[in-house]
């Protein structure tokens, strides 16, 4: 019997329907397995429940900034401190040492920065 072979598992965190669905829709079309939440407090209860191989959040998000909602995860759940990457529409470098995603983003920018990170992570 062949070995399974476990899918990368990524959460992704964005308040906007839209960003949700295009961004999980293109990442499970080429192997991904995809979770989406809208809040930071929905992704730290997803964090806290399943074992997540990458995380993309949102800049901005209701109740809390996807910098403020990372440095949680990553204090939380040390294993992640390197595997978060952010998605803005901001010019500035918001994200210090975390990988960025700017929107609008492209289908390439978006495997790119992802296959990268895992590859690292």
């Amino acid at each position: 019997m062949a070995a399974a072979t476990t899918r990368p598992r990524i959460l992704l965190v964005d308040d906007e329907a839209d960003v949700q669905d295009v961004v999980a829709e293109l990442l499970t079309g080429v192997g991904y397995d995809v979770d989406a939440v809208a809040s930071g407090e929905d992704a730290l209860d997803a964090v806290a429940c399943c074992p997540y191989d990458l995380v993309i959040s949102d800049l901005r998000l209701p109740g809390c900034s996807g910098t403020t909602l990372n440095g949680e995860i990553a204090r939380r759940h040390p294993r992640l401190a390197n595997r978060i990457i952010l998605l803005t529409g901001e010019l500035d470098d918001p994200a210090g040492s975390l990988p960025v995603i700017r929107k609008p983003f492209s289908v390439g920018d978006v495997l790119h920065v992802v296959a990268a990170h895992l590859a690292t992570a």
